[in-house]
């Protein structure tokens, strides 16, 4: 099936409904996401995010901080 018929409808679609759709369409991704295996990058990155961790357990920010700090940033 080609993309562009549903491309074209979607662009007839007002507003609220290209939202609504989006969202739909993105919540089903996330759970597709969840089945498909990481990537050799996505392992490397993991893997140098934990020794980070293991050698410096204490160098962390609590939830409550870190969230507080980006939310000042936006």
């Amino acid at each position: 099936m080609s993309a562009e018929p549903i491309i074209q409808g979607f662009r007839k679609l007002p507003a609220a409904e290209k939202i609504r759709l989006v969202q739909e369409l993105w919540d089903e991704i996330a759970e597709e996401a969840t089945e498909l295996p990481l990537t050799e990058a996505q392992r490397r990155l993991l893997d140098e995010r934990i020794a980070e961790h293991e050698a410096n357990p204490d160098d962390v920010e609590p939830w409550q901080q870190a969230r507080d700090e980006i939310l000042r940033n936006l």
